[in-house]
């Protein structure tokens, strides 16, 4: 078991009652499901999936998951060994030292359908990324899609690892894990309830920036854990609202996330180092009350919505703003 999750779990038992956030998530979840049994081998569940209701083994031990915080769920929950396959290419630095006991079976863009039928998984783990694949991955075992909102992303994020504990037989642990991340949310929200700085969060990709807001693939920083939007509009869509120097003059945040796209990929840039070496970005209120935050990359960019990412998540939202 890996220490964080031993981590994670341990400190969920502290809690005796999970946050009521935690309960309405577990509820839904099990309102979705049933459970149908021949023999224990035989076992399935019906969960409900961004696509409606779908029947899928229980406890299923060959498994291909093609999304991080999936991934990182189910190494959380104790079930890294029932996982056989997942995008082991540029898979974030938290989860590298589980890369190499996993077939390679595609990017988290697009599935290599040869690898995964040779795998033969019981059960094939994808979102968002991947949904238009479902119908072809369906040919080789059951796929379930676990997508995360935007608009209610620790809700829906809640609810895919109540889902998760499900399939796996792992209720009470998955449980445990979502009030205990509650816990560490809350601890936040205690803090930022005190804050009135704007906030944007800033994407870099090969020389150009993005601005997020709430309701966005960012949204988690102002949504659930209470961080100020400026008042400046800012366009909630996946890709963010292209913005230049003046532009991020203009909205002038007081503090200043930063994922680098372009490093999160694995590739260097030397035009997103010198972003945010500027004139315009010196003038601003973030960067002269030093809290311009570089986010971790590849957590942020490449997985989020798990129970170790989550936790990664908030501790570096927590330490990077003091």
């Amino acid at each position: 078991m890996k220490k964080w999750q031993k981590s994670i779990l341990s400190l969920a038992s502290i809690f005796t009652l999970a946050a009521c956030g935690a309960q309405e998530g577990a509820a839904d979840a099990a309102d979705a499901t049933t459970v149908t049994s021949t023999t224990e081998s035989e076992a399935t569940v019906t969960i409900e999936d961004a696509r409606g209701s779908v029947e899928v083994p229980k406890d299923p031990k060959n498994v291909a998951v093609l999304d991080f915080g999936h991934l990182d769920t189910l190494i959380a929950l104790g079930k890294e060994d029932a996982v056989t396959g997942t995008a082991t290419e540029n898979i974030p630095a938290y989860l590298a030292d589980t890369a190499d006991q996993f077939e390679n079976v595609g990017t988290l863009k697009e599935p290599n359908v040869e690898a995964l039928a040779n795998l033969a998984p019981e059960l094939i783990i994808i979102s968002n990324r991947l949904v238009d694949f479902a119908e072809q991955l369906e040919e080789i075992a059951p796929v379930v899609v676990l997508n995360v909102d935007y608009t209610d992303y620790w809700g829906s994020v809640q609810k895919n690892i109540t889902t998760l504990g499900t399939i796996f037989d792992e209720e009470s642990a998955a449980d445990e894990a979502v009030a205990a991340l509650n816990e560490e949310i809350e601890a936040v929200q205690a803090k930022t309830a005190g804050i009135s700085e704007k906030t944007v969060t800033l994407l870099l990709n090969d020389g150009s920036m993005s601005a997020f807001s709430t309701g966005s693939r960012f949204g988690f920083i102002y949504d659930t854990l209470g961080f100020t939007p400026v008042d400046a509009a800012i366009e909630d869509s996946t890709h963010g609202q292209s913005v230049g120097y003046e532009g991020l003059l203009e909205i002038n945040p007081q503090i200043l996330f930063v994922v680098d796209r372009t490093a999160a990929i694995g590739t260097a840039s030397d035009e997103n180092a010198a972003l945010l070496e500027n004139d315009f970005v010196y003038q601003t209120d973030a960067y002269k009350q030093n809290k311009i935050i570089n986010l971790s990359s590849d957590l942020w960019y490449l997985s989020g919505g798990g129970i170790e990412s989550i936790h990664l998540m908030v501790e570096e939202i927590a330490g990077g703003y003091q």
